[in-house]
């Protein structure tokens, strides 16, 4: 972790090293070709310019997260890699749609637009600077790839940040952000297979022929975005299945016993809610849930003690867990565990009174299913 900007860390991946090792590579062989007499320094010169690329990449990424905070989202990270970076928010579910789709275009497009801005400012140093000096070089090289990197990043496909632009549009006019995802994900399929057939198809107009590393490097560059995109329209579909989704589905009934009651009565009037059903989750001496019982144990307590057995003697530990009203809908439910991202449990309750008991492995499961 390099520190914390808006609250949120700001992490450097281990890929990034590689990234910038790759970057030195390809940077020093051009510079030693234009500054024979840097020498090895041609190397240091290359490295210094990845890291100047990626602070050029967090600013990238500060533009969306300052974004993302004057619109009212809450930032969770921002994260450094060999793609160039990610700034992740915390979850927010906005019933005002069109709002949240035209929040969602505006921190998209914030991004792109800040490094346009670097390769204008750096176009406009490179005139007071001498020509084929190492800053001159470095501001060259830095405007150009700012540049390109604006540019790239405005392409209207997912996962590039002009198709979110996109796909904020869509959903703006067409009020389904499902159906903005798809459509902006296989735009970003489109552009993928651009990237390759550029690659191959442009050194043959000319009447060349394509140089294997650009290549490899656009096929790279586009198996990334496809399986991006790919991702998105997953992403979407279990999305859109969660808006509908029944919790009733997974939802046990339950009943509360005080780690004082007694094994007998207790069986029986869970019984009587739901015949064998019914699980029953033991407070502790505060009222608080600790345990579930363990009702197979229970139930083989020889009948003529049944009635002096506590139910505090075959209670399991219950782990950690949330308790939600029995009216909340699944998209809510995934919110209020972002609080608690290590329940295991969800306790529903009525009011004050514990209705039921959703076993949150077993609603990830059925959620996520294909």
């Amino acid at each position: 972790m390099l520190g914390t900007v808006l609250g949120a860390p700001v992490m450097l991946a281990w890929s990034w090293f590689l990234a910038a090792i790759v970057i030195t590579a390809l940077f020093a062989p051009w510079l030693s070709r234009v500054r024979p007499d840097l020498g090895w320094g041609a190397w240091l010169v290359a490295f210094a310019y990845a890291v100047l690329l990626f602070a050029s990449v967090f600013l990238h990424e500060l533009a969306h997260a300052v974004a993302g905070r004057l619109t009212g989202q809450k930032v969770a990270a921002i994260e450094l890699n060999i793609w160039g970076g990610l700034t992740r928010f915390e979850p927010r579910i906005d019933e005002d749609s069109k709002r949240s789709a035209m929040t969602s275009f505006v921190i998209s497009v914030v991004g792109p637009i800040v490094n346009l801005v670097l390769a204008a400012i750096g176009w406009a140093v490179l005139q007071f600077a001498e020509p084929w000096s190492v800053t001159w070089l470095i501001l060259l090289a830095m405007t150009v790839a700012n540049g390109a990197l604006g540019v790239i990043n405005l392409l209207p496909g997912i996962p590039l940040d002009g198709g979110w632009a996109l796909q904020a549009l869509v959903w703006r006019l067409t009020a389904s952000q499902y159906l903005a995802t798809i459509v902006a994900s296989w735009v970003g399929r489109l552009i993928a297979v651009g990237f390759i057939v550029w690659s191959v198809v442009v050194p043959l107009l000319a009447g060349g022929r394509p140089e294997l590393v650009t290549v490899l490097w656009m096929s790279a560059i586009a198996f990334m975005l496809w399986l991006s995109a790919g991702e998105a329209a997953t992403h979407a579909k279990r999305a859109r299945r969660m808006e509908t989704y029944d919790l009733s589905r997974v939802i046990q009934p339950a009943i509360a016993a005080t780690w004082d009651a007694e094994v007998g009565p207790t069986l029986d009037y869970a019984d009587s809610v739901s015949q064998g059903q019914t699980l029953v989750v033991v407070l502790d001496r505060e009222g608080l849930p600790y345990g579930l019982l363990d009702r197979h144990a229970a139930s083989q307590v020889h009948l003529g003690a049944a009635g002096t057995s506590q139910v505090r003697d075959f209670a399991r530990p219950l782990g950690a867990w949330i308790g939600v009203p029995e009216d909340i809908t699944a998209p809510h439910l995934l919110e209020s565990l972002t609080h608690r991202p290590k329940a295991q449990f969800c306790l529903v309750l009525s009011g004050s009174t514990l209705t039921g008991i959703i076993d949150l492995q077993e609603f990830f499961d059925e959620l996520l299913a294909s």
